[in-house]
């Protein structure tokens, strides 16, 4: 089941986005962050605009999919949003992440969104694939 994040998922948010630290190659933070460090990022995705869905399996944070702005203060980007998104290691390749991203892409007209951006290290080849 996927939902739109809330404070109560934070911690998990917090820990898988620490997992794709640990990797080397899916993130450009190069150490662990705590929640604190990530409460300014997750209090931006208000969900007017930007938002963060969650992907639950048996009551469990699978994953987590966040739609950001993209250049922000820049009005030609102001539909224009950034998709990033992590796995729990535990979930990894068992069609989460396409379920979070065709979630977004699906809830986005009513977001006022009408283009999606995805950063990407060359290295993060699973990223890659999903996006492709």
């Amino acid at each position: 089941m996927i939902v739109q994040a809330s404070s109560d998922h934070y911690a998990d948010i917090v820990r898988i986005y620490n997992q794709a630290v640990v990797t080397g190659s899916q993130t450009a933070d190069t150490k662990i962050v705590s929640l604190e460090d990530k409460l300014p990022w997750l209090s931006q995705h208000s969900g007017t605009q930007y938002i963060i869905y969650v992907a639950n399996i048996d009551d469990e944070v699978a994953g987590y999919l966040a739609l950001s702005p993209y250049r922000y203060g820049r009005a030609a980007f102001e539909c224009t949003a950034e998709i990033s998104f992590s796995l729990d290691t535990n979930h990894q390749g068992k069609g989460v992440g396409t379920g979070l991203i065709a979630h977004a892409i699906d809830r986005s007209s009513g977001l006022e969104i009408e283009s999606l951006v995805a950063m990407l290290l060359s290295c993060n080849l699973e990223s890659i694939a999903i996006l492709e």
